[in-house]
């Protein structure tokens, strides 16, 4: 049959609307399906991008005046050594926010690389966009507090034990252990990194946890100003190193005696160091509150339990009595907290979140 001229034309223009239309389409669909990954965190069927040899966690190069001290503070278990294979786990683990009810939250959406692994934040938000009842503490060095104990209060006797309780929060993640375990089965990605870690694949709340410790254990700082004057290879400033005359020194519980060198943490919160709060009392309600690491400190306000301190200024001056310290040592002091910073922590692609 021979086509009129008109016919062609007639033709031609519907199968281009044709195509306009189902262009839309499925330009609509991937703009609905962006959504979707947008707001439900890691989108189903994302996959986590590992480096085809797996990053150096057991044995990492630390300054050697470093890692003469910390062998009698390391809470590391004989149960759970840290193997580079665990803390690849640990670290997809960490990330995933399939371990939230609603794939909205993950352990580093509280504890963010870019914060020294904490939060900006005064209180972080939960699955639900409800507030958490304490401010994000940062997780630099837990390794190195020697009770283990976690939490403000240490109502965790271990790592292990700590990080499944944020998982079964009502606030926090909100799921069950064995809501748990069934999603991280689910997941195409965790068989071969359980065979990798634990031998098998098998998928348990205790080889969660376990692996989840061994990549928190793993985020450890060395690579400061302090480590290198330490090493010889820079030198403090005068202000700086007036700073920690002050902060060995001065007073009569010094700073180092809650926050000891090299890595600056202790496991005995002194008694009257803690922020006085009527609606919290901390460790055993005794007005005490678990130490953290002041490496990296300058980069992780908010201060304390709850958030309320929002500044180093004002932590040294009249937020805290036991803190305060009289102006002319204030600059002084921050100087030398400054060098503490190590921004190789927060870059290290070995910390990173493997999704994006």
């Amino acid at each position: 049959m021979k086509l009129t001229k008109s016919a062609v034309l007639l033709l031609i223009a519907a199968t281009g609307s044709l195509f306009q239309y189902c262009s839309k389409a499925g330009a609509n669909a991937t703009t609905a399906a962006n959504a979707s990954t947008e707001t439900n965190g890691t989108a189903a069927g994302s996959l986590p991008q590992l480096p085809p040899v797996v990053f150096n966690y057991l044995n990492p190069v630390i300054p050697a005046y470093i890692a003469s001290v910390l062998p009698a503070v390391d809470n590391t278990p004989a149960s759970n050594p840290i193997t580079n294979e665990g803390a690849t786990l640990g670290r997809v683990l960490f990330y995933d926010k399939n371990l939230s009810k609603n794939n909205t939250i993950s352990c580093g959406s509280c504890h963010s690389p870019s914060m020294s692994f904490s939060d900006s934040a005064v209180k972080s938000k939960g699955f639900l966009g409800a507030a958490t009842t304490r401010h994000s503490m940062a997780l630099l060095n837990v390794r190195y507090y020697q009770s283990g104990k976690m939490f403000w209060d240490e109502r965790s006797n271990t790592l292990e034990e700590q990080v499944l309780q944020p998982i079964q929060n009502a606030v926090e993640m909100g799921m069950s252990l064995t809501e748990l375990e069934t999603k991280v089965s689910a997941q195409s990605y965790y068989p071969a990194l359980f065979q990798k870690a634990f031998g098998s694949s098998q998928v348990n709340s205790d080889r969660i946890a376990k692996a989840l410790a061994q990549f928190v254990r793993s985020i450890v700082t060395y690579s400061s100003k302090y480590d290198l004057v330490k090493q010889g290879l820079a030198s403090f400033t005068a202000e700086e190193r007036d700073g920690e005359t002050l902060f060995l020194t001065a007073g009569n519980r010094t700073c180092a005696g809650c926050h000891a060198p090299p890595m600056f943490i202790t496991s005995n919160p002194i008694s009257g160091f803690g922020l006085a709060d009527a609606q919290d009392q901390g460790i055993g309600n005794s007005g005490r509150f678990k130490s953290g690491s002041l490496r990296n400190i300058a980069l992780t306000a908010p201060y304390f339990h709850n958030g309320s301190v929002p500044t180093l200024q004002a932590m040294l001056g009249s937020a805290i009595p036991a803190h305060g310290v009289p102006p002319q040592d204030r600059a002084k002091l921050l100087a030398f907290m400054q060098t503490l910073t190590d921004q190789a922590c927060l870059t290290e692609e070995k910390f990173a979140n493997p999704f994006k």
